[in-house]
């Protein structure tokens, strides 16, 4: 039986060009690892968006998965724009859409909602959030849940169509589905305890040391809901529309 090929955008710049974190092994490894936690039945092609590589076509892959990025949507990259473009066009053509931290914004940017920097600050950390609803591909069924995060922009309205699943007092659109063809969550599912590490090595500086100490100290008080993420994700990706 041929495998679901899922194309990953990675929309993470190169190192020295946009990223500081000596991430260890490549994005592209990273989610890969993430669908591989739960035995996803899988194949994957990754393109750089970042870097201006795009499928040759819609139907390159089954579905696509955006994934987190420094950039915010608002910014004046060209590749945002095409990102957007792309979005458009395989939402049209019924493919399904996952979106991580960036990724669940830019889906939500272009599909009729609204993403920008949030007066709030930062949300860095593990931090645990509400699940407001619960659709079939959601095998259990959790009041809460608690995954790593790494933002300062936030969806700040949904697109009109979507659902929205899951939310905290300080991320209100935190999870959402739209139609069981686009789901966006706003933490880092994807992130184990060892990449969680890495993100936060020397931000000190950049985050003030109050809110670093805040977010090393949730870090140790507690692990992430990868797993469950990984199996809703897989399954959301394998569900009929």
């Amino acid at each position: 039986m041929k495998k679901m090929k899922i194309g990953i955008l990675n929309a993470i710049p190169e190192e020295g060009n946009g990223s500081t974190i000596d991430w260890g092994i490549t994005p592209l490894e990273i989610y890969i690892q993430f669908f591989e936690s739960v035995n996803a039945p899988f194949e994957y092609q990754g393109y750089g968006v970042s870097q201006g590589e795009f499928p040759e076509s819609i139907d390159a892959c089954d579905a696509y998965l955006v994934t987190g990025s420094p950039q915010g949507v608002y910014d004046s990259q060209p590749w945002i724009a095409e990102l957007i473009k792309f979005i458009q066009d395989s939402y049209q053509a019924k493919k399904k859409l996952v979106g991580i931290c960036f990724g669940h914004q830019v889906l939500a940017h272009a599909l009729g909602g609204h993403a920008e920097r949030s007066e709030k600050g930062w949300g860095l950390g593990l931090a645990t959030f509400k699940i407001n609803a619960h659709k079939p591909w959601m095998t259990e069924a959790p009041e809460r849940s608690s995954l790593y995060f790494v933002h300062q922009d936030q969806v700040m309205q949904l697109p009109p169509e979507a659902e929205l699943l899951g939310s905290s007092e300080f991320c209100p659109n935190l999870f959402y589905t739209i139609d069981n063809q686009v789901f966006g969550i706003q933490g880092h599912p994807e992130f184990t305890p060892k990449i969680m590490q890495k993100v936060m090595h020397g931000r000190e500086e950049k985050v003030g040391l109050e809110t670093h100490k805040r977010a090393m100290d949730s870090i140790a008080s507690g692990t992430p809901d990868n797993r469950l993420f990984a199996e809703w994700t897989v399954d959301f990706l394998r569900a009929a529309s």
